[in-house]
C-alpha cells in the first residue's frame, strides 16, 4: 500500500498540467482521418430562423417517433405526444418559410461583417 504525504497547498496555475500531453478524443481521430480539413473546420453562416426551424424539426420527428413507440394502452399520452409533434413541425415550417414570406427582415450576418 503506497501512502503519500498530505499537501496543505494546492497550486492552481501550476504549469505541470500544460507540459502534458492531452489525450486524444474520438472526434480528434475523425478530424485527423477527413481528406479535406474544410470539411471539418468549416463555418456557414445560417440565418436564426433557419436554425431554430431546423431545431423544432428535429424535436417534432423525435416527439411524433416517441409517440409511435408507445403502447396502445397509453392513448391520451400518445395522443398528447402526436398533437405536440405537429405543432413543433408546424412552427419549423413557419420559420423555413418566414425569411422567405416577409420580405424586409434584418439579416442576421451583414456581408460587410463576414468578409473581414
Amino acid at each position: 500500500m503506497k501512502i503519500q504525504k498530505i499537501q496543505p497547498k494546492i497550486k492552481f496555475n501550476s504549469n505541470s498540467d500544460k507540459n502534458k500531453p492531452q489525450k486524444k478524443e474520438f472526434i480528434d481521430y475523425v478530424v485527423g482521418a477527413v481528406t479535406n480539413p474544410r470539411d471539418a473546420n468549416d463555418c456557414v453562416a445560417v440565418p436564426r430562423s433557419i436554425f431554430k426551424a431546423y431545431l423544432l424539426i428535429m424535436a417534432g420527428s423525435g416527439t411524433l417517433a416517441i409517440s409511435s413507440l408507445l403502447p396502445q394502452k397509453y392513448v391520451k399520452t400518445k395522443r398528447g405526444l402526436n398533437i405536440a409533434g405537429w405543432i413543433l413541425n408546424t412552427l419549423s415550417a413557419w420559420f423555413f418559410a418566414k425569411p422567405f414570406a416577409i420580405k424586409g427582415l434584418s439579416p442576421t450576418v451583414r456581408p460587410e461583417d463576414y468578409n473581414k
